[in-house]
């Protein structure tokens, strides 16, 4: 690591109101689609294929994890389908002397307790969040645990961005499985 690098570890924690079952918090991390949406700076993604190395069939952990250099510690899922999905996605970023649109790559991996996901964005910024749903003190919470790698010279930036959005994000989850759990 150059000493113009920098990472940064941070751990969100949001309380899972009672009444919702941990199987359908994780169920709703696996929901790519709307764990996209909830980010307040998306404008767009899309599905990207998969490298050619990966299209093994069945899909391989042990591929995905070489390929994609996967932590030791994450265990993903072993079912049909790719291992790591990846989207490519596009996030309007509002700034006061100029907008602009940031387009990263985004792999994701569900595992038993929620996803994994490591996003490659402009200027050398990979962020990597391990988002569970775990039991405390007999309740439910959602935890993000995020690392962050780049320059020093946006490190700062970067985490602004996490700390600003990570309790709207939340919110967005946590709201959609109460409704989802409340009886009609």
């Amino acid at each position: 690591m150059s000493f113009l690098s920098s990472t940064n570890t941070t751990v969100n924690a949001s309380p899972i109101p009672s009444g919702v079952r941990k199987e359908d918090a994780v169920a709703l991390l696996h929901d790519h689609e709307f764990f996209l949406l909830c980010d307040p700076h998306h404008a767009s993604h899309k599905t990207l294929p998969q490298p050619p190395e990966t299209e093994k069939e069945p899909a391989s952990v042990e591929v995905a994890r070489k390929h994609f250099k996967l932590p030791a510690t994450l265990k993903p899922h072993e079912r049909p389908g790719p291992v790591v999905k990846i989207y490519e996605v596009v996030d309007h970023m509002p700034n006061p002397v100029w907008s602009s649109n940031v387009v990263s790559r985004e792999e994701f991996v569900d595992h038993d307790d929620g996803m994994w996901v490591r996003i490659h964005s402009p200027m050398g910024v990979v962020m990597e969040t391990h988002w569970s749903v775990r039991e405390k003190n007999g309740a439910l919470e959602l935890v993000e645990d995020v690392l962050i790698n780049c320059s020093r010279l946006v490190m700062g930036i970067v985490k602004g961005q996490v700390e600003n959005n990570w309790r709207g994000i939340h919110k967005q989850i946590i709201d959609k499985l109460v409704k989802d759990s409340t009886p009609a």
